[in-house]
């Protein structure tokens, strides 16, 4: 704001100074000045959807005016440039109504931004049951200046030119926007980064203000120090906003990933849990069913938890589920392998393009893990874990993935059945399956 000022002041002692006339100079500050103007409005009401702060819309109304006074520009210029006059050495009374209108909105907000826990029913409307107050400012901005371009006498006075030094308007739409700057610092909000590019964005207009009022002779040193302080006082609010809608739109997509990992997490031991095992599973079989790779699933159990859980009680059981759930993920090296919880004491590992002998290792390895591991049991000296895991080096099109799922807990039920403690491959297995199914419940040998 300091440079601001310091520039404004600089340019102010050069009034006299011939400047270049760049004809295509206002037309482009004017066209940017209209779009920029256009996206805080709308900006402004997005985020007044998101945050529910109702001092937002007359803020919004604030730029919907701004913008509509950017467009009469615009067609003024095209006017005049279609007519091959040169522009006008005063400003009329109307460019001085908007500017009335300008800061009479902001300091609407403000207001609004003061009282609004005295007003909570007015956060609660809505954009899609209550557009009205959203679209009554430019609405009376258009039909009050269609009413000046085409009403005779009665709105003449409006579109008259005068120079702006002799115009009392003139002077008051400078107290008005000096106003404007005051308020904005004194009442503030609890938003303190819109608080301050909203006063530079109130400083920029006063000092717009200001060098028109001291000379709006087109192409003079005032002249073009105004059109850039328009141009910076509509674009100063909007960096803000995008920059707020942008770390909005970071902070929920933290949020949302936040959400997933939790969703997908089991609370207890923080590994995943079984609704993602299902899904990944099923996400990994297709892609080796498409690129042909083999897929291993292994399975594991904690030994006579239920015993352990009777002699040391559920708090040191779920310890004794959180330690071998930590030993079993430090053991998953590759990014596609992964470990779940798959439901009470049993535990599920994931193995894409891994072949029999890989996933026999893995099981080893974690046999060996959890041995360290050392936890004591009062019956069975440490704890102990037995595994079962199943391979299929090509799977079929007609088969699924439950169907392995099942080959690995058949394994399991195999390692358990004889003795715990112990690796079984479903490999080896599947011979003696048709001489050994008295030693298997119906439901397991179905499979």
């Amino acid at each position: 704001m300091l440079l601001m000022v310091a520039a404004s002041l600089l340019a102010m002692m050069h009034t006299t100074q011939p400047w270049p006339q760049l004809a295509t100079f206002a037309p482009v500050v004017a066209t940017v000045v209209v779009l920029s103007t256009t996206t805080t409005a709308l900006l402004l009401l997005l985020q007044f959807k998101i945050q529910k702060q109702f001092f937002l819309v007359p803020l919004a109304g604030a730029y919907a005016i701004y913008a509509l006074a950017a467009i009469s520009s615009l067609i003024s210029l095209h006017a005049s440039s279609a007519n091959s006059t040169p522009a006008a050495s005063n400003i009329s009374h109307w460019s001085t109504y908007w500017q009335f209108g300008f800061c009479a909105f902001i300091i609407i907000a403000l207001l609004f931004r003061k009282i609004a826990h005295s007003f909570p029913q007015l956060n609660r409307i809505s954009l899609g049951k209550n557009t009205v107050p959203f679209m009554l400012t430019p609405l009376i901005g258009i039909i009050l200046y269609m009413l000046a371009l085409n009403s005779g006498n009665l709105f003449s006075a409006l579109m008259t030119s005068a120079p702006i030094v002799t115009s009392p308007l003139s002077w008051g739409s400078w107290i008005m926007a000096a106003t404007t700057f005051a308020l904005v610092r004194a009442i503030g909000g609890d938003n303190k980064l819109v608080t301050v590019f909203l006063s530079i964005a109130a400083l920029s207009h006063l000092c717009h203000v200001s060098h028109l009022l001291i000379d709006s002779t087109p192409f003079s040193s005032n002249w073009y120090m105004a059109q850039l302080l328009s141009l910076f006082s509509t674009t100063t609010l909007l960096a803000v906003l995008i920059l707020q809608l942008s770390q909005f739109s970071r902070d929920l997509a933290a949020s949302h990933s936040a959400l997933l990992e939790k969703a997908n997490k089991d609370g207890l031991t923080g590994i995943y849990n079984r609704g993602y095992f299902d899904e990944m599973a099923e996400i990994e079989w297709r892609r080796a069913q498409r690129i042909h790779s083999s897929i291993s699933i292994l399975m594991l159990d904690i030994d006579h938890f239920k015993e352990y859980n009777d002699q040391h009680g559920h708090l040191k059981g779920d310890k004794c589920l959180k330690k071998i759930a930590q030993a079993i993920q430090a053991e998953i090296q590759r990014p596609g392998d992964f470990v779940a919880r798959f439901g009470g004491e049993e535990f599920v590992v994931l193995l894409p393009y891994t072949a029999a002998e890989g996933c026999h290792a893995m099981a080893r390895k974690l046999h060996v893990a959890i041995q360290k591991l050392k936890i004591p049991s009062l019956d069975h000296g440490k704890v102990s874990v037995s595994i079962g895991h199943a391979t299929w080096e090509t799977p079929g099109e007609n088969h699924s993935v439950s169907e392995l799922l099942s080959q690995a807990d058949l394994a399991l039920y195999t390692a358990k059945r004889l003795g715990r403690n112990r690796i079984v491959r479903y490999e080896e297995l599947a011979p003696s399956l048709a001489w050994s199914k008295s030693l298997f419940p119906p439901e397991i040998m179905h499979h």
